[in-house]
C-alpha cells in the first residue's frame, strides 16, 4: 500500500512545485513573488521529507529541513527586507508579457517531457515519473530569470532554478550527500546575501534596477 502510493504522492507535489512556477509567473506584485517561491520551497521540503520517510534516510531529512530554514523563512525575509529598502511595489514589465510567457513556459513543460520521458522509463526508481516535471521546471526557472527585467525578479528566477535542479536530484538519485547540499545551500544565501547588497546599491546610485536601463550606462 505505502509502496504505490508514494510515487502518486510524489508526483502530486512535483506538479504542485511546477503550479507554484506558473503562478509566480502570472503575479505581478515582487512581495507575493516571494511568498509564491516560498510556497514553493515549502512543497520541495515536504518532498524531501517524503522520500527521507520512505527511504528511512536521515541526511535526506536533515536536507528537507535545512530546505525548509533557508527557503521558506530565511531567504524570503530576505528579499522582502530588499523590496522594503528599494522601495518597489510593483514589478516591471517583463521582455514578453503574460501570455506569450505563458505560451512559452507551456512550450517548455512539452519539450521537457519529450527530452526526459526516456530517461525516466530507464530509471528504476519510483520517483521517476516525475522527473519530466522537475526538469520542466529547472527549464522554466532558467526562462524566467532571463525574461526579468528587474534584478531582484533575476534573483527569483534563478532561485526558481535552483529549486528546480534539487528536486531533478531528489527524483532521480534520492537527492544528492548531505554535505555537498549544505554547500548547496550556503552558496545560495551567500548568493542572494551579496545581490541584495549589490541592488540596494544600485537602486541608490542609479535610481533603478532595471537591468535594460542598467545596459545603457556609459562609463
Amino acid at each position: 500500500m505505502v509502496t504505490e502510493l508514494f510515487p502518486k504522492i510524489v508526483t502530486l507535489l512535483s506538479f504542485a512545485a511546477l503550479g507554484a512556477a506558473f503562478l509566480l509567473i502570472v503575479r505581478r506584485d515582487l512581495a507575493g513573488q516571494v511568498r509564491i517561491f516560498a510556497g514553493q520551497s515549502l512543497i520541495l521540503a515536504i518532498a524531501a521529507g517524503v522520500v527521507a520517510a520512505f527511504t528511512r534516510s536521515v541526511e535526506l531529512a536533515s536536507v528537507a529541513l535545512a530546505l525548509a530554514l533557508l527557503k521558506v523563512v530565511v531567504i524570503p525575509h530576505v528579499l522582502n527586507r530588499a523590496v522594503a529598502k528599494i522601495g518597489l511595489q510593483r514589478v516591471a514589465l517583463p521582455y514578453l508579457g503574460t501570455p506569450a510567457t505563458l505560451v512559452v513556459c507551456g512550450g517548455l513543460v512539452v519539450i521537457a517531457f519529450y527530452v526526459m520521458a526516456p530517461i525516466a522509463a530507464s530509471n528504476p526508481l519510483p520517483t521517476a515519473e516525475a522527473i519530466p516535471i522537475a526538469f520542466a521546471g529547472v527549464l522554466i526557472g532558467f526562462f524566467v530569470m532571463v525574461n526579468r527585467r528587474r534584478a531582484l525578479t533575476q534573483i527569483l528566477g534563478f532561485l526558481m532554478l535552483e529549486n528546480g535542479i534539487f528536486l531533478l536530484a531528489l527524483l532521480a538519485t534520492y537527492g544528492v550527500p548531505f554535505i555537498v547540499e549544505m554547500g548547496v545551500f550556503l552558496d545560495v544565501l551567500v548568493a542572494v546575501l551579496i545581490m541584495e547588497v549589490f541592488i540596494y546599491r544600485i537602486k541608490e546610485n542609479f535610481d533603478s534596477i532595471e537591468v535594460d536601463q542598467l545596459g545603457r550606462l556609459k562609463g
